[in-house]
Parts: C-alpha cells; sequence; structure tokens
C-alpha cells in the first residue's frame, strides 16, 4: 500500500459480528475511509491492536503489535473524530448542501441510531447504490448488540458495512415548540 507523505495513525475501534478489536490505522490525507474503499487490498492493518470478545469487551483475549482486519468482515469502523473518515467530498461526493438524517439501522449483530447526511430529498436506494464505498458514514452514532444488549457504543464517527444492513428506518423529527 502506497502512504502519503502525510501518512498518520488514528485510533479506530474494529467491529465484527463476533469480536471487537481496537488499535491505530495507518491513514493518508484521506482518511480511513480511503484505505476501506482501495480495492487493491481486502484487510486493513491495525497496529498495537487488541481484541476481545462482543460478550466481554473488558476481557483482552489478544494483544498484537500487527493484526489484519478483513474488510468484508468488518460490521462497523468507530472513529473518535468525524475528520477521520476522510474529506467531505470524498465522504458526500462533493455536495455542499446536505441535510442531517436521522436513522435507525438493524443488522443480524447490531441496531445503530445516528445521522447520515444527505443531499436532497432522501433516497434509500441511491443509497445503497451510490458510489464505490460499501461502507456509509454515520455520525453521533449509538451501536448495541442485538445478542449482548448490555454492550453499548457511542461514537462521533461510524463507518457501517452496508452489506450487513438489514433495515433502515428514518427517524421522525419531532416539533420542538
Amino acid at each position: 500500500m502506497v502512504q502519503s507523505l502525510t501518512a498518520r495513525f488514528v485510533p479506530a475501534d474494529f467491529y465484527t459480528s463476533s469480536h471487537y478489536i481496537f488499535g491505530q490505522t495507518r491513514v493518508g490525507n484521506q482518511g480511513v475511509l480511503s484505505i476501506l474503499t482501495d480495492p487493491h487490498s481486502s484487510y486493513m492493518e491495525v497496529s498495537d491492536a487488541s481484541i476481545a470478545r462482543l460478550h466481554a469487551t473488558d476481557k483482552v483475549i489478544n494483544y498484537s503489535p500487527l493484526t489484519w482486519v478483513v474488510k468484508k468482515q468488518m460490521v462497523a469502523v468507530c472513529l473518535t473524530k468525524r475528520e477521520h473518515i476522510g474529506p467531505a467530498g470524498l465522504v458526500r461526493g462533493g455536495y455542499e448542501r446536505i441535510f442531517p438524517i436521522s436513522v435507525m439501522i438493524t443488522s443480524p449483530d447490531y441496531e445503530v441510531q445516528g445521522t447520515v447526511e444527505w443531499a436532497g430529498r432522501f433516497d434509500f436506494s441511491v443509497m445503497m447504490g451510490e458510489g464505490i464505498s460499501p461502507f456509509l458514514a454515520i455520525y453521533n452514532a449509538v451501536m448495541i448488540s442485538t445478542l449482548y444488549p448490555q454492550f453499548r457504543v457511542e461514537t462521533p464517527a461510524m463507518l457501517f458495512n452496508r452489506t450487513f444492513l438489514d433495515t433502515l428506518v428514518v427517524m421522525k423529527v419531532r416539533n420542538e415548540g
């Protein structure tokens, strides 16, 4: 993998259907999304990685200075800053007028609530087929495991793998007044 001159490490949490991997991943100026959409690699490298089972995320079962995670098996990647996803043009396809849409997403293993940013009227079929990325950016996300309800993650930025998406519900906006 070719690294840009501005490569840096960012903290990231990776979730599969059964495990939680946390560590750091090396990104260039295009962010984590550019690595996830790179067609020349089917995995991501995680440095200083710890791995835990979903039902016991506080109990690390292994640590490694370098771990590889298969992209197709990642359900979600959680980041500490939305800027770590990548430039807005990469995430949103260059649109300038963006509307926040509150959503709930379900998958076989997780339920996620958060905000997607969309240009114009929301269209599910376009969202599912838009762009080359199998990952959907969700902001201010809360994710719980359907099998282990005590498992709860809150994150300012998440990349959710569309191939694991079962349902998407656009949440009603409450009138504050």
